[in-house]
C-alpha cells in the first residue's frame, strides 16, 4: 500500500471518530442540559390508587455489599412505613435481593435464571431489619428473599398473598418502575393498586441528576419491552 493511500484511510477514520465523537458529545448535553429526561420519564409514572388493603408491598430497589441501602429502597421503605402507619393496611412485605454487576443482571434477566444464590445482597431483609427497629411490630412485616427482579417479586408476594388468603395490596416502588410492577401484578391476576414514592422526576434540573435518570428511563423502557416479549406484561 503506497504512502498515499494509507494517509487517505487514516484520514478517514479520523473523520468518523470525529463524527461520532460529535454525535456523542451533542447527545450528552442534550441529556443533560434539557428536559428530555424529565419528559420521557412521564408515560412510565402513575398516580397513586390509595385504598385500604390487605398488604403493603415494598418493592426492593438495591442495596450494598455492606448491608447498606440504595437511594430507591430507602425511599420505598420509607413511603412503605408510612402507609402502614396511616392504617392503609395491617402487614407489610418486602421483596428481593440484589445482583450488582449490571452485565450479571441483564444475563440473569434475559435467562429467567431463579438463582437465588446469585444475590450479592438482599435488601428485602435489610428493609424489614430497619422497619422493625423504627417500630414496625415484626410480627407485622415480612421478607422474600429471593426474588431478584419486578416480575420475580411479585410473583412471590401473589404467592405469599395467596398462601395467607389476602386479596388486595397496595404497591410500593419509585415513580418510574410503577408503571411496569403494576402491569406485571395485572398480568398475574393480582388485585393490587398502585401506590408510588410521589413523582419526583419533573424536579430533577441539574446536569447529572438528569443523566441518571436518563439511565434509569432507558432501562424501565428495555425492561417493557423484554417483559412484553416474555408475556410478563
Amino acid at each position: 500500500m503506497d504512502v498515499s493511500k494509507s494517509h487517505g484511510i487514516k484520514k478517514a477514520l479520523l473523520g468518523i471518530f470525529r463524527a461520532v465523537s460529535m454525535v456523542f458529545t451533542a447527545a450528552f448535553l442534550v441529556i443533560m442540559f434539557t428536559p428530555l429526561s424529565n419528559y420521557m420519564a412521564k408515560p412510565l409514572t402513575m398516580g397513586p390508587e390509595l385504598k385500604k388493603a390487605d398488604l403493603i408491598a415494598v418493592l426492593g430497589g438495591g442495596a450494598f455489599p455492606n448491608g447498606v441501602l440504595g437511594g430507591a429502597s430507602n425511599e420505598r421503605l420509607i413511603h412503605g412505613m408510612l402507609l402502614y402507619r396511616e392504617g392503609y393496611a395491617p402487614e407489610i412485605i418486602f421483596s428481593g435481593g440484589t445482583i450488582r454487576k449490571t452485565s450479571k443482571k441483564v444475563l440473569h434477566t434475559i435467562l429467567k435464571s431463579e438463582d437465588a444464590g446469585e444475590m450479592d445482597v438482599i435488601e428485602a431483609g435489610i428493609m424489614r431489619e430497619v422497619s422493625t427497629k423504627l417500630g414496625i411490630p415484626e410480627e407485622d412485616t415480612s421478607a422474600d428473599p429471593s426474588s431478584t427482579n419486578t416480575h420475580g417479586n411479585l410473583e412471590r408476594i401473589s404467592e405469599y398473598m395467596e398462601a395467607r388468603g389476602l386479596e388486595t395490596c397496595l404497591i410500593v416502588t419509585s415513580p418510574t418502575h410503577m408503571y411496569r410492577s403494576f402491569m406485571v401484578s395485572e398480568k398475574l391476576g393480582m388485585d393490587c393498586y398502585p401506590a408510588p414514592v410521589s413523582d419526583y422526576t419533573e424536579f430533577i434540573d441539574s446536569a447529572l441528576g438528569r443523566l441518571v435518570l436518563f439511565r434509569a428511563v432507558m432501562w424501565e423502557y428495555a425492561g417493557l419491552l423484554l417483559y412484553k416479549l416474555y408475556g410478563y406484561i
